[in-house]
């Protein structure tokens, strides 16, 4: 099965409103039925997209907090994704320097540790380019005091899938290994150097391993 690490914030209602109690009724939408790619991405993944699209894209969802406007929603959708990009490989490699068999490099580099902390987001999120719109679906939601929301309303939620080619998220990864250059030691340089390659690789061929199986 085709597979694709996603960043399902906790934002996505339509996820959380299948576990959780509705305070609302869905009054107008942008299809009659909720599409499959909002409820199991996944499935409509391995279902929908041709092999050569899966393989050569990344594909990210992101659903808005009920707004007022519509087209303030499906904006706030889409901007977001952007920074749902950033957010997964910096938190992707954060994670793969903290679980390397041959340790930590940022444990005993200040300026490593330091960087990761406070400039890897940033530093990813300025190469994210090339992010284009795949799917959108919204909703128009009459909320209701007595079912359960704070107040009667109507707001609209958005929800936006967006893809982007796996060459420009390389650039992202290469334009972190010049930035780490001049962030850590000599003795470190090539440990990290290597953990680096090594996660860049794992992130951008996981789904083309995986869809093999």
């Amino acid at each position: 099965m085709k597979f694709s690490v996603l960043l399902m914030l906790c934002l996505s209602f339509f996820a959380c409103s299948r576990t959780l109690e509705k305070d609302y009724k869905v009054v107008d939408a942008s299809m009659e039925e909720i599409p499959e790619w909002v409820i199991d991405l996944e499935e409509w993944l391995d279902d929908e997209v041709d092999d050569e699209d899966f393989e050569k894209n990344r594909f990210y969802i992101y659903t808005s907090e009920p707004k007022n406007d519509r087209d303030i929603a499906c904006k706030l959708a889409h901007a977001n994704s952007a920074a749902s990009v950033a957010a997964e490989i910096s938190t992707f490699i954060k994670e793969s320097f903290a679980q390397s068999k041959s340790g930590d490099p940022s444990k005993t580099d200040s300026k490593l540790s330091e960087y990761l902390q406070n400039d890897l987001y940033k530093e990813v999120q300025a190469t994210i380019t090339g992010i284009q719109q795949y799917r959108k679906y919204w909703e128009k939601r009459r909320y209701k005091q007595d079912m359960g929301a704070k107040k009667d309303w109507d707001g609209y939620v958005c929800t936006s899938l967006v893809k982007i080619p796996k060459k420009q998220l390389q650039k992202s990864f290469e334009r972190v290994e010049k930035s780490l250059e001049t962030k850590v030691n000599n003795q470190a340089k090539q440990q990290v150097n290597k953990l680096l390659k090594e996660t860049k690789d794992k992130y951008l061929n996981d789904a083309d391993s995986d869809s093999d199986e």
